[in-house]
């Protein structure tokens, strides 16, 4: 039964490039109507349509292919959540040890994605869930780890002018530290309202992502020293569980 509040068309089009993308070889246009009813003309114009906005390719034998630009257009998934799930154990093993809510965040252009949370036992605060998504722009402790491993030339574009100043502090701090820590402060309009502080994960000199602690304003600050002493075997096991 039809649904008047769907595209007929749409839907037929879509039917193509699901077809096609099951497909192990590229397909005619006879089989294409054969096995999805649709009529010759309509199925003909969405190929054709669909080659010229670069979703499909039409191969030898006038067959058809999926092309780059569907590609392109699902890229923004290309951290998919599912393969960070084998990470939770490491996580809440990791938050219950610190004692502070963690979470590990990985870089996606210009944003960084919070992939996987934990929340210790004793914990009042949690982090967002996974998927949450953050300019780097927007500094924070996390962006400031991400900002100072990346190139000159990115900083410069990424930080914004009102920012320059709190990311030159947060900056000095890594290179010194080796983390970034940012001071919460209490009331409801508070630029950072809870304590944060971050830690790069390495292996070599490539950055993997950030993990990542929350508590309430105060409260990290006295703990940080001690839980940076904590830090290198707990990020030894992240590492060893991403994928290479």
């Amino acid at each position: 039964m039809e649904n008047k509040n769907t595209v007929p068309m749409l839907e037929k089009a879509l039917d193509v490039l699901e077809y096609i993308g099951a497909s192990s070889t590229a397909v005619t246009l006879p089989e294409l109507q054969a096995n999805l009813d649709i009529a010759q003309a309509s199925c003909y114009r969405i190929a054709t349509t669909l080659v010229r906005r670069g979703w499909l390719e039409k191969c030898a034998g006038g067959r058809y292919e999926i092309a780059p630009g569907l590609v392109r257009v699902g890229e923004k998934i290309r951290f998919r959540l599912e393969k960070y799930r084998h990470l939770q154990p490491l996580m809440t093993r990791l938050a219950n040890q610190i004692g502070f809510s963690s979470k590990f965040s990985v870089r996606d252009g210009d944003e960084f994605v919070n992939v996987c949370s934990a929340q210790c036992r004793s914990g009042l605060l949690s982090f967002s869930e996974p998927g949450f998504r953050s300019p780097l722009r927007e500094i924070a402790s996390v962006s400031a780890v991400f900002l100072s491993e990346s190139p000159v030339r990115d900083r410069g574009r990424l930080v914004p002018e009102n920012a320059k100043e709190t990311f030159r502090k947060l900056y000095a701090q890594y290179e010194r530290k080796g983390y970034c820590f940012i001071h919460g402060q209490p009331g409801r309009n508070a630029v950072y309202p809870f304590d944060t502080l971050s830690f790069p994960v390495k292996r070599g000199e490539t950055l993997l992502g950030v993990i990542s602690f929350l508590s309430l304003p105060g409260v990290l600050d006295d703990e940080r020293d001690r839980i940076a002493r904590q830090m290198p075997g707990s990020l030894r096991a992240i590492v060893n569980g991403l994928p290479e």
